[in-house]
């Protein structure tokens, strides 16, 4: 179990949120709050939703009904303008790393804050190394993302996702593809990120033995609703059918069946 949260007031409130794409509804009122300084995990089955609620509380979807207010200001809704001035309050490592292979590690890294502020080139480099220091990449700024390992670019999209400081970094299934030391590696660094500088983490993730190395806390869903806000310990004792399955992996059971035209339909969306 990771170190004890720093502080207990909520970064973001997600209340009654509600997402439709036409008539099939994805999440279904969902809240929760997350706090300063802890690493939340999110969890669920293929359908369960995680993918969307991630990309409403990052503001890549707009949710249809309810809330997502991050620091203070609620991001449903509001203009690309008003969402952009929230966005840097918060950085994302998506799944597939999202580097651009025509740039180098430190080109990747310097884009976001050339983008978003005017500091000269001299900070800049200064910034970047950094970052590139934080997850112990120095060595790798003048390479090409597809010259390193996927550990590596993993941790370039951290190094990316840190580049304006922000209070909260989002991580959409950052082991995924990864072998298990790669995968420890992830899970030390974003402990370390929450021990040296107050970091709020919201990881999207289906790997157990990440979820008992860094959560504080657990959301699990099932289609669309909220089914465990909890403990990693309420986790591995719950009597829930369907958080059972989860743990265990079994094919028998509420998640275990042949997947219906309508589930897969469903799924494509969560």
């Amino acid at each position: 179990m990771s170190d004890a949260v720093v502080a207990d007031s909520a970064i973001i409130r997600v209340n009654d949120l509600v997402k439709r794409f036409g008539s099939v509804e994805v999440l279904r009122g969902i809240t929760f709050d997350v706090k300063k300084g802890e690493t939340l995990c999110i969890l669920g089955g293929s359908g369960g939703g995680k993918s969307t609620l991630l990309n409403c509380m990052i503001g890549v979807i707009d949710a249809t009904e309810g809330s997502v207010v991050i620091d203070g200001d609620d991001i449903v809704g509001v203009s690309e303008r008003e969402l952009d001035v929230v966005r840097r309050k918060f950085g994302v490592m998506f799944q597939g790393g999202a580097l651009l292979n025509s740039m180098t590690i430190a080109q990747n890294i310097a884009l976001p804050i050339e983008h978003h502020t005017k500091l000269d080139a001299d900070t800049i480099e200064t910034m970047v190394k950094m970052k590139l220091h934080q997850v112990d990449l120095l060595h790798a700024a003048d390479r090409r993302p597809s010259a390193i390992s996927g550990g590596m670019q993993k941790r370039a999209a951290v190094a990316r996702a840190l580049a304006l400081d922000p209070k909260i970094l989002f991580y959409d299934e950052p082991s995924a593809g990864l072998d298990p030391i790669a995968t420890t590696r992830i899970d030390h660094l974003i402990n370390k990120l929450k021990t040296t500088m107050r970091m709020t983490n919201i990881v999207v993730t289906h790997v157990m033995e990440s979820v008992q190395r860094i959560a504080d806390r657990i959301i699990m869903l099932d289609r669309g609703k909220v089914i465990l806000d909890g403990t990693l310990d309420d986790l591995m004792t719950s009597d829930d059918p369907r958080i059972k399955q989860f743990r265990t992996g079994d094919l028998k059971g509420p998640g275990g069946g042949a997947t219906s035209t309508e589930d897969y339909h469903r799924d494509l969306l969560m």
